[in-house]
């Protein structure tokens, strides 16, 4: 049974994510996979966060202390000698961001809707950027729905944690 918020704090907390649809006029898509990976987490003052993956990406075999020269490489064309030298985990790396979401920002609700103010994104686009959805509840479960782009719009399923 689906129901809209009683109060603001209905939302506050941790919601782990449970399934991503895009849904279209036409077919329905799983641009994570059928076993998505995420958290989105509203505070109590106004702030939230979200992440969102692919189950099952592949590593980047890469330690910590090489991740941090292959950072500082990638920064500095003029060594392509080096980057070259990474070229396994650079593939890996676009294909981890490909598969990864992640913003965090300011939150507020109109009516039944909740509108993610981004200031921190994964994608550098969306900093900035006001991402609004359509909420509703079923049972312990957060129904987020993106408006239409296109033909298609994202249904995600959240359990709260």
């Amino acid at each position: 049974m689906m129901q809209n918020i009683v109060s603001e704090n209905d939302l506050v907390g941790t919601w782990k994510l449970i399934a991503f649809k895009s849904i279209g006029t036409e077919k329905i898509d799983y641009p994570f996979g059928k076993s998505p990976v995420g958290y989105i987490i509203y505070t109590q003052d106004g702030y939230m966060s979200a992440s969102i993956m692919t189950s099952g990406r592949l590593n980047l075999e890469m330690s910590i202390a090489e991740m941090q020269k292959f950072r500082n490489v990638a920064l500095k064309p003029q060594l392509i000698g080096d980057i070259l030298k990474y070229i396994k985990a650079i593939l890996r790396y676009f294909q981890a961001a490909r598969n990864y979401i992640s913003y965090s920002g300011k939150y507020e609700i109109i009516d039944n809707k909740v509108i993610h103010h981004v200031e921190v994104s994964l994608v550098p686009d969306w900093t900035g950027t006001d991402l609004e959805r359509t909420f509703e509840f079923s049972g312990d479960q957060l129904i987020l729905i993106s408006p239409p782009a296109g033909d298609a719009s994202f249904h995600l399923t959240w359990q709260r944690v």
